[in-house]
């Protein structure tokens, strides 16, 4: 609790909540971010469930990487806009709940990929071919829960601002 005390008494902390410009360049970082992180994870999804089935699951390759970017992002503005109210975050039931679905929302678009694209087609008894983007009915499943936790993840992020308690004394 010491080092979140000296956290929220940093110049950096108190800059982010009391200048005009600090948390809402930062928030602006944050929404950027996420739209292409979440964005690109619901168009993947999205894509497997069956929409739009002339576009290539191949070319989500590329996408990725601009996820990944967004992701970094999104991981360096939230932990500014935690630098800025660290015990108030810690205290607040959303965060936490942000938190874990954002984990799972990795994780699930982590595991929908390797089934995609790390999935085995079977053409005779001993030939195997890689790297077929095969969207199985589990596939489709899994497309499901990045879609679900990302949403949550959105939703538990808006109810911060709405749910996070009074400055610590």
């Amino acid at each position: 609790m010491e080092f979140l005390i000296w956290l929220e008494h940093s110049e950096l902390s108190v800059w982010l909540r009391e200048s005009d410009w600090g948390h809402p360049v930062t928030l602006c970082f944050h929404a950027v971010g996420m739209g292409l992180v979440v964005g690109i994870s619901i168009m993947f999804s999205a894509r497997v469930l069956g929409y739009s089935k002339n576009f290539p699951l191949a070319a989500f390759d590329r996408l990725f990487g601009l996820a990944w970017f967004g992701f970094a992002m999104n991981a360096v503005s939230g932990a500014l806009l935690f630098i800025g109210e660290p015990r108030r975050l810690l205290l607040t039931p959303a965060f936490w709940i942000k938190m874990i679905l954002i984990v799972f929302a990795g994780f699930s678009v982590w595991i929908l990929a390797r089934l995609i694209y790390g999935a085995e087609h079977r053409l005779g008894p001993n030939v195997v071919v890689l790297q077929q983007n095969v969207v199985t009915p589990g596939a489709k499943i899994a497309a499901i829960f990045p879609i679900v936790f990302w949403l949550g993840a959105i939703v538990a992020g808006r109810l911060i601002g709405y749910t996070i308690g009074p400055p610590p004394i």
